[in-house]
């Protein structure tokens, strides 16, 4: 991977910038609207509704105690009439009817209401927003085309009504999270919960006319004109045109206001069309009174209860089973489905808009520059920290942002992003620079397993790669052969050379004896000075290893002779000795220092068989252990040996090399060597001393040869006596 990718920077303004730019599209922000917002509104719980709002609601238990059919919109009208004028009679300061009165119904009933209506001055009803799909023709193509009109209740109703409204909200399975303070597409007519705050505060008509007149000059001096002509629908539609867009602040500062009220309403009419609501808690949450109990309260409860309120009637069942006005929101039961009723969430609505509380989303370039720096801030920690550290740092920050996020939430309905921050900036730059670690200590173990190659076994370097604390084990039982090698004339070289010049000279002399031990699967095990121990180990004993060891130790003496050659003047003659059967691997050391070494009898035998070859003018001996299953290979018995400091015999051959590049001068020897060392196992010394004198004669340097015809000669003189088995015990190494 190019370095600037792995750069921390480079990692924290990727991830800074990609995130931000996610932010801005219309996945991140339903990611936002239905995990990141309903999170924010559970975890800081419900909130107190404010006191100026009031629910009648039309439920079941009202039906039943008042004996009503079952179906809320054909409830007697002269019921509504009664409770409109028990609610002007407590001094309620607006009622609004989610209440769609479509179609005339007995007209006695329907009198009764448009008169109480009437009288009471202050009630809104709503109207109904019907959309129909319209198919347009141009130019050959057609398109459907969604356009919504206005149905409003029937005459008697609508012309008795201070102002009629429309409250427009998406159904199920949309999640309803904003509500319309004025519709664009009816040309701006403002909504029910809106024009029952308007209402409301009408006593600040004067005020808002004196701060914001009208550009026309044509509005009415005072509210009552306004609520005759041109109407309250046709006011609002006027002021929302003139203050829409415009700072609440500057208006205020302007004017000098600080009415808290006035501060409200002048909200209202600047900003966007629509706010996202501020749910007040689930269900009921809002002071909710059944419509049965209004018509049985006394005067003075009806006063203490509704004087001076906004008054909001409408269906709302604690149980809704049927109930077909309810809305899927954050505080939405999924496994009882009940939902919010539409009264209420407009209740709901004006309450955020007379306390200034609706949520206030982080603005664009504020929240931009939130994600950018804050993708920057975890990329740069996912970079510059150990995993461990990052993930104990990240889980901290993102704990704290949650904790700023649900605190702005909680204090100011400032609604900052979640789940972009918080899951898709920080999981995918955790997963990128973890896996990034891990290639990087990957190559990392790479590099010091190369370099520790070159000091220690293949299975020590993989056994460190795995744990660096592995240390003092109890190591590893296998079955393999053990190669000692040992040079002459160090100790000479070592007197006649510079430090330096021996290193160099040690090295080209371990490069080529290295070489042929690795090209037959052998691993260096120890290097002491110019001693060399390899193994070829295995879990199961193989006679592939013991024949790959052969031929590794015939090879070596082929390079050391070239090598020889080369320099003469500085030659470094090598015995091998071989020898089979298990080894204990593993370290071997205490406290701070350890070193991995092959331990057991094999070993020490091994090297005891190498300083064998000193006995025999010899340069390559096997035991019979190594030996066993090969072929291919020319070898002669040198017979039983009782090595020094060893208690058991051994049975060793001489590796000579390959059957096929076998020289004839050799197999003349072997078989002259053959009947001579046969009448020395009879025990036939003068036959034997005979035999090995005209070996010797053809081939004077022959050390095996010599060796047995000293000893027949010794022998004949002093046979070993009749207990004696062949064994025959050397006393130096």
């Amino acid at each position: 991977m190019p370095g600037r990718l792995k750069s921390p920077l480079f990692i924290a303004f990727i991830n800074g910038i990609v995130g931000a730019l996610f932010l801005l599209t219309p996945w991140a922000s339903r990611l936002e609207e239905n995990f990141g917002l309903e999170w924010l509104f559970q975890a800081r719980g419900s909130q107190p509704p404010p006191e100026q709002v009031v629910l009648v609601v039309m439920d079941t238990e009202s039906m039943n105690r008042l004996g009503l059919e079952r179906l809320h919109r054909k409830w007697p009208r002269q019921l509504h009439a009664q409770l409109i004028q028990k609610l002007s009679a407590a001094d309620a300061a607006v009622i609004a009817f989610d209440i769609f009165f479509r179609e005339p119904r007995e007209p006695a009933g329907d009198q009764a209401l448009a008169d109480a209506i009437r009288q009471a001055g202050n009630v809104i009803l709503f109207r109904y927003l019907h959309k129909d799909a319209v198919q347009l023709q141009a130019d050959g193509r057609s398109a459907t085309v969604f356009v919504e009109k206005i149905v409003d209740p029937i005459p008697i109703f609508a012309d008795a009504a201070v102002a009629l409204a429309p409250f427009a909200l998406p159904g199920v399975p949309v999640k309803v999270s904003q509500f319309w303070k004025f519709k664009p597409e009816i040309g701006g007519l403002a909504t029910l919960p809106a024009m029952a705050f308007q209402y409301y505060s009408l006593d600040l008509y004067n005020a808002l006319q004196k701060m914001v007149p009208p550009e026309d000059g044509l509005l009415p001096a005072t509210s009552a004109e306004m609520l005759q002509s041109p109407g309250l629908e046709s006011y609002m539609q006027q002021m929302r045109s003139r203050l829409m867009g415009q700072g609440v602040a500057d208006w205020l500062q302007g004017a000098g206001a600080d009415d808290p009220l006035l501060k409200s309403l002048l909200s209202m009419y600047s900003g966007g069309h629509s706010q996202f609501l501020n749910y007040y808690g689930p269900p009921r949450t809002i002071n909710s009174v059944p419509y049965y109990r209004v018509l049985s309260m006394s005067d003075a409860e009806m006063q203490m209860l509704f004087a001076g309120r906004a008054v909001f009637v409408g269906v709302s069942e604690a149980f809704q089973w049927d109930q077909k006005d309810t809305f899927y929101t954050v505080y939405s039961d999924r496994q009882t489905g009940h939902n919010i009723s539409g009264v209420e969430i407009a209740a709901t609505a004006f309450g955020n808009l007379l306390q200034r509380t609706w949520i206030k989303p982080l603005g664009d370039g504020y929240a931009f520059v939130l994600i950018l720096l804050w993708g920057g801030l975890i990329g740069l920690v996912c970079r510059w920290l150990s995993a461990g550290r990052a993930i104990v740092t990240l889980f901290v920050l993102c704990a704290g942002y949650a904790a700023a996020a649900l605190g702005s939430f909680s204090a100011a309905s400032i609604w900052l992003p979640v789940v972009v921050p918080l899951f898709v900036q920080v999981l995918p730059v955790l997963f990128f620079t973890m896996l990034l670690g891990y290639q990087e200590a990957h190559e990392e173990r790479v590099k010091i397993a190369l370099a520790l190659g070159r000091y220690l076994p293949p299975q020590a370097v993989e056994d460190l790669a795995k744990s660096v604390q592995r240390t003092g084990g109890a190591g590893e039982t296998v079955y393999g052969v053990c190669l000692a090698t040992d040079a002459e004339q160090y100790t000479r070289l070592s007197e006649q050379m510079e430090p330096a010049e021996l290193r160099l000279f040690l090295n080209a002399y371990y490069e080529i004896v290295f070489q042929a031990i690795h090209e037959q699967g052998g691993i260096i095990s120890d290097v002491v000075g110019d001693a060399v121990l390899a193994l070829w180990v295995s879990p199961e004993p193989q006679a592939e290893r013991r024949i790959k060891a052969c031929h590794a130790a015939l090879n070596v003496m082929s390079a050391v002779e070239q090598f020889n050659r080369q320099q003469p003047e500085y030659r470094l003659p090598t015995r091998i000795g071989l020898h089979y059967g298990e080894i204990c691997i593993g370290d071997v050391g205490a406290g701070e220092h350890y070193e991995y070494r092959a331990i057991g009898d094999v070993v020490n035998t091994a090297t005891r068989i190498e300083g064998a070859n000193k006995h025999f003018g010899t340069r390559l001996l096997i035991s019979s252990e190594g030996l066993a299953g090969i072929n291919n290979i020319v070898t002669r018995e040198l017979g039983l040996f009782r090595l020094a400091g060893k208690s058991r015999a051994i049975h060793l051959f001489e590796l000579l090399g390959h059957s096929q590049s076998c020289p004839e001068a050799t197999t003349r020897l072997l078989a002259g060597y053959e009947q001579a060392f046969s009448a020395f196992k009879r025990q036939k010394w003068e036959e034997a001393s005979g035999y090995f004198a005209k070996i010797v004669q053809e081939y004077p340097e022959d050390g095996p040869s010599l060796f047995y015809l000293d000893l027949s000669n010794r022998y004949r003189r002093s046979p070993p006596g009749e207990e004696w088995e062949g064994v025959i015990t050397l006393k130096r190494k």
